[in-house]
This record gives C-alpha cells, structure tokens and sequence, in this order.
C-alpha cells in the first residue's frame, strides 16, 4: 500500500460538494493511474478516525477531499498516531471547502484536472506543524496546526461559525460572512498576556492574536504576511486594542500583505507561544474551534510531507 493513496473525501465540505462531485474526481484520479481506496466521512471528527486506521492498514500517502477544516482533522490523526513517524506520511488536498487557505499557501489549483495534475506530478515539500493545548470542556485539548491559528475576535468568529455547523448548516461565504459580521458587533477587546520563548511579549488589551506556519486565513486574508512554512517559527500578529472604524478603514491591508503597517499591530517569531486572557478567549486552530485560553503552542519543525504546487 505505500504507493497507493488513501483518499479521505470530506462529505459535507463546501456545503456538500466534495461528496456530491466525488465521480468526478475519482474520473480524474483514474486517468491519471493514481491508485487509490476510497472514504468517506459520516461524522464530525471521523476523518481524523479514518487517516489513524490507514496509517494502520499501511497507507503512507493521504488524498484530503475538502476544507481546512477536514484537513485538520487528517493531521490530527496523522499526529496522533505511533504507528509511523509523521514525516514519512506525504499529505494532498483537492481543496472542496469554503476557505481552502492551506490550499492557497501551496499554491494547489481548485480544478479537477489541474489539481489531480498536481498531485501525479508528486513533487513534495516538507513542512512545519504547531501542537497547541488548549482547554476545552474544562479539561486539557490537544490539536495540531498545519496553517493558522488565534484568540480574541478571529477565534470569536470561528466559534460562531461552529456553532451554525453544529446546527446542520451547511458551509457557505454567506454563513461565514454572517459569523464575522455578529461577531464584530459583539466583540470587544480583551486583556491578554503572551509570551514567546520564555519572555513577555505584551501584555494589554488586544483586538486579535494570530499564529501562523503559513500566511492566509479567512479565505485570503494575510494575517501573517512572513511566515514560511518551513523556517523552524511560528508568526505571531497581535492586534492591539483600535477603534472599529479604523479597523473598517483598514480591512484593505488584511487582503493585501500591508497589516503591518498599521500602528495597533505588533509582530514577531518565535517556537513557542503561551497565551493567556482575561476573561479567558475562544481558540481556533485552522478555522476550527478547539476551546479556550490559556494556550501553549510549540512548533514541530518538518513534522509533514505534503503535495505542492510552487
């Protein structure tokens, strides 16, 4: 099995579309003599089930069908795991979802063609992830992030953007523009303490906290314009306490690489980040709810093989 793929199709990605287009992309696969075996996931969290029971069955190469949100699942169970270190597992995506920021970062092409293209080719990179701990239900959570994470206004949305999945909404712009316009008019900013590699980085009220191992979020926003996916560091953004009409002024610099340049926006790297608010902040780890603060989040340089196009 180490040169067949295991694909994991994300059922309810794109509100629906990676289970209803699957033919279509198992067409594609075939005619590139991808050798493949088929699942699909019938529950939240089952994605994660099934990339653990593959690396298990002998399965080396994972095909995710999807989101980041499904993504995050896979890299999850990857690991999770002992059978095999992580960096001998090789990761694809077909992004399905409604971000595919991942997607983005590695510059995969959303076509069927171009994409299954891509991923025949075979040309791979090593890439760094981050373990974050969080707290959730009360008790200590652990999840792994391959792209972006943060507290504050960002992982508010996120958290309302969960909460409408959970109620059997499927994935859409639309809803997710719903969850970043209530979650503007709800949020305000927060005392927050972090710290990087053992010293204190700031200490004060904060709008948002991003980390990232790559750059874009939120479907195309930079939050961390210098992050490299490979440098050993996690990027850190901090948005201080600003005013909301500023913060409407200067969404343009959020699409175009420029944050940094807004005076309420501080920035560095570091490997490991400790995060605590007062009240406690809702965390997202690649546009995933996964609890609450206090957070510590370690990178683990080339932790994963993964399918690129650059």
């Amino acid at each position: 099995m180490a040169d067949s793929w295991k694909v994991i199709v994300s059922s309810m990605s794109g509100g629906g579309k990676a289970g209803q287009e699957w033919t279509e992309i198992a067409d594609r696969l075939e005619a590139r003599g991808i050798s493949y075996s088929v699942s699909f996931t019938k529950y939240r969290f089952h994605a994660r089930e099934i990339a653990t029971e593959a690396l298990k069955e002998g399965f080396r190469q994972i095909i995710v069908v999807g989101g980041d949100g499904a993504l995050h699942e896979v890299l999850s169970g990857i690991m999770t795991q002992s059978k095999v270190p992580s960096n001998k597992v090789t990761l694809a995506i077909i992004p399905v979802g409604s971000g595919n920021d991942w997607a983005r970062l590695h510059e995969i092409p959303k076509g069927y063609d171009d994409v299954t293209d891509v991923i025949a080719r075979g040309k791979s990179v090593v890439q760094d992830v981050a373990k974050v701990d969080s707290v959730m239900d009360g008790a200590p959570f652990t999840s792994y992030m391959v792209n972006i994470g943060g507290l504050g206004f960002d992982a508010q949305v996120c958290h309302n953007f969960d909460l409408e999945k959970k109620e059997g909404k499927a994935t859409s712009d639309a809803l997710y523009l719903k969850c970043l316009l209530k979650g503007f008019m709800g949020y305000d900013s927060r005392y927050f303490r972090i710290i990087t590699d053992g010293n204190l980085f700031y200490e004060g009220d904060v709008f948002s906290v991003a980390m990232g191992i790559g750059k874009y979020s939120g479907g195309g926003m930079i939050q961390t314009p210098n992050a490299l996916f490979d440098d050993g560091l996690i990027d850190l953004t901090v948005i201080k306490n600003i005013p909301k009409s500023k913060i409407l002024r200067k969404i343009p610099t959020l699409f175009t690489g420029k944050i940094y340049d807004v005076k309420e926006v501080i920035h560095t790297k570091a490997c490991l980040i400790e995060v605590s608010a007062e009240p406690e902040s809702f965390v997202e780890v690649d546009g995933e709810a996964v609890g609450l603060s206090p957070i510590r989040v370690e990178v683990i340089p080339a932790a994963i093989r993964v399918i690129t196009n650059l």
